[in-house]
């Protein structure tokens, strides 16, 4: 048949494509069976498989390899139909894997014989053996390389393309086998892949991967006009959301290719092992034509140095996103790797993006937004697909979704009005309220956080007995001031094992600030305790977590508000960072009244006897325990099918004064002790 006379017509779809190849793979194992039948190696014995005769025995010893016909006319027609047209998927496959000829069609039968079964029919025929319907290496070296199966061997290698780049592996269970008998398969990623309906990103994986649009990731180029080193694998250091996807899209794109970002933490569900999850993800930018964007946010994630190599090794490019001194490309033989380190966006830069997010819609503050949270390029390219009203809460809930554990959400329960405290601490709330709400102007628009780092930071003290309102005083600012109030779980803070309590701090003011939320420490001098004198081992790291807390407190932005029923047992240096220090006392006589007045709701039923003037003149309790007390008496009266009354009350409030360790006498109850 001569070639230069067949019509160059590509081929119309992948699945014309395979069916060129299934004609040639039959052709392929018809003439191997009938070699064989030549050479006396077959038999049509019906026991075949199961025993060896002699002659089949000295015709294996005494065969010598024909050679293949000197021209392959299927072949040649199905390359020139490939040239003639697009590439169908087998040879794009070929193409990005550097495969050749051999490893191609190799690859093409293991796939074949997953795809038709009359290809495992055939296949068993040609192993003589019908227990064994998949390729094997040496059935594969017989059909593509019978002249020459030493040299060929190394295709089939573990470092070989098909099987180190996961194209192809050995069959569960094989490695005992003898090497030529060992069955190869693929995967169904690979087999859906040459068979032109790859559904993406392989199953297993895709909770940790996503495929990135240049353009929606990239969106405010100008803004960002950085220049990143030009390797093959480039490491950038950062914290938060900084533009390292927006500077990976640009350099994807530069070089024609998708993106990939993968979650690290995620994808070690996949596989701890480096090696093997590093082929996967190389596979899966192969296969997609990608880049990969590696986002590593935790030093808990596992040694990322060995997937490095592993993708240096098989030659992707790739972006690892990570911390600042994370990774020790020391531990690396990588070739071709560098870092480099991007700079943190300060308030008006992020308003910049926000402003430019914005455009000439209206509907959003830039500037609260800027300094509300500190939302980078990223997050900001997905809330910018929402109409502007909606920015403020969307940030918000974007910035607070990486909010560890240990930050509990305080409810906005209380109103300005709900909380009763003498003028001085009213004002001094305000001053603290309008603080917070003014501190984006007076730090970013007025410039006084440019020569004064501390002027971004808010730490406030509130100090008092039990009860006075001191969490209540800390929801109210919050809530006045427009940010979310979180307080702090100490028994998470506190870990036993050395420099676990300095991480988790670092990890919640971190969160913090990039949420824009205000922090709370209750019962704030266990945490903020003063250091001792060194006595042993316990008192030193105790002294070291102080002291990192003083460092990192100092650098926080935002709102800090720790309440302690025992100032006088923290540091002395804490007193230099605060901002302002509130102390709330016990309530007076006529403060009292209020509460009391307060404390009941108007739908309650109470006795007319019940004189609240005259209880709030004897006892001299704070907000917390006039609340409770007045819940008890009505759990009291409501048991008694009664209203509430003096009796209840008095009750109620004998149990109060039993929990701070009295033990109450009629003296206590002055002209109320008849009343019980």
């Amino acid at each position: 048949m001569r070639l230069d006379t067949i019509p160059r017509i590509g081929f119309a779809d992948p699945a014309e494509h395979l069916q060129a190849e299934f004609h040639w793979l039959e052709a392929r194992l018809a003439d191997h069976i009938l070699r064989m039948r030549d050479d006396g190696r077959f038999t049509d014995d019906p026991m075949r498989g199961l025993f060896l005769s002699e002659h089949e025995v000295l015709a294996g010893l005494s065969g010598l390899p024909r050679q293949p016909e000197a021209h392959d006319p299927l072949r040649g027609i199905i390359d020139l139909r490939v040239q003639a047209g697009q590439p169908p998927p087998l040879y794009r496959v070929a193409q990005d894997f550097g495969l050749d000829v051999i490893s191609r069609d190799a690859l093409m039968i293991v796939v074949a014989a997953a795809l038709d079964r009359r290809f495992q029919n055939a296949i068993g025929f040609a192993h003589n053996d019908v227990s064994r319907t998949l390729p094997t290496i040496g059935l594969l070296l017989d059909l593509l390389a019978p002249d020459d199966r030493n040299a060929a061997l190394g295709l089939f290698s573990p470092e070989g393309l098909l099987i180190d780049n996961g194209l192809l592996r050995v069959a569960d269970g094989q490695n005992a086998v003898p090497l030529t008998d060992r069955i190869l398969c693929a995967g169904d990623r690979i087999v859906f892949a040459i068979a032109g309906q790859a559904g993406g990103i392989e199953p297993a994986l895709r909770a940790a991967c996503s495929t990135l649009d240049h353009s929606i990731e990239d969106w405010a180029a100008d803004l960002m006009p950085l220049h990143l080193p030009q390797s093959r694998i480039l490491v950038i250091e950062g914290r938060g959301d900084i533009g390292q996807r927006a500077y990976a899209a640009r350099r994807a794109k530069t070089g024609g290719l998708g993106l990939i970002a993968v979650d690290f933490e995620r994808a070690q569900s996949f596989s701890k092992d480096m090696h093997e999850l590093g082929t996967a993800l190389a596979r899966e930018a192969r296969l997609e034509s990608c880049a990969l964007l590696v986002e590593i946010e935790s030093s808990e994630s596992g040694h990322a140095e060995g997937l490095i190599e592993r993708l240096s090794d098989l030659g992707i490019e790739a972006i690892f996103a990570v911390p600042p001194n994370l990774l020790d490309l020391r531990r690396t033989a990588a070739a071709d790797v560098q870092r480099c380190a991007l700079p943190e966006w300060e308030a008006p830069d992020r308003r910049g993006l926000w402003q430019r997010a914005l455009g000439t819609r209206s509907g959003a503050d830039p500037a609260r937004l800027a300094w509300s949270t500190r939302l980078g390029p990223a997050a900001i390219a997905a809330v910018r697909q929402l109409p502007p009203e909606n920015w403020e809460a969307a940030s918000m809930a974007t910035a607070t979704r990486q909010l560890p554990a240990i930050l509990e959400l305080v409810k906005r329960a209380w109103l300005r009005d709900d909380l009763l405290v003498p003028p001085r601490v009213a004002r001094e709330l305000d001053e603290l309220t309008a603080t917070v709400k003014h501190w984006p102007k007076v730090v970013g628009e007025w410039g006084f956080g440019a020569g004064n780092p501390q002027a971004r930071q808010c730490l406030a003290l509130f100090s008092g007995p039990s009860g006075t309102g001191k969490t209540m005083a800390a929801g109210i600012v919050a809530n006045e001031a427009g940010v979310a109030l979180y307080r702090a779980n100490l028994a998470s803070v506190f870990d036993k094992y050395i420099g676990e309590t300095e991480k988790h701090i670092d990890r919640l003011f971190s969160a913090a600030a990039d949420a824009g939320v205000a922090l709370l420490f209750d019962e704030a001098d266990v945490l903020f305790g003063a250091r001792t004198e060194v006595q042993d081992s316990h008192d030193r790291y105790a002294n070291l977590s102080t002291a990192y807390l003083l460092q990192r407190v100092e650098t926080h932005e935002g709102l800090v508000i720790l309440s302690s029923n025992m100032p006088c047992n923290m540091d002395d240096a804490f007193a230099r960072r605060l901002t302002c220090t509130i102390h709330f006392p016990l309530p007076s006589s006529s403060t009292r009244l209020a509460l009391w007045e307060q404390v009941f709701p108007p739908q309650a039923q109470r006795c007319p006897d019940l004189d609240l003037a005259e209880i709030a003149a004897v006892f001299e309790l704070s907000g917390g325990a006039i609340r409770n007390a007045a819940l008890s008496a009505a759990y009291l009266a409501a048991s008694q099918g009664t209203s509430i009354g003096m009796p209840h009350l008095l009750r109620a409030i004998e149990r109060e004064l039993e929990k701070t360790g009295r033990n109450p006498i009629p003296a206590d109850f002055g002209s109320l002790a008849t009343a019980r």
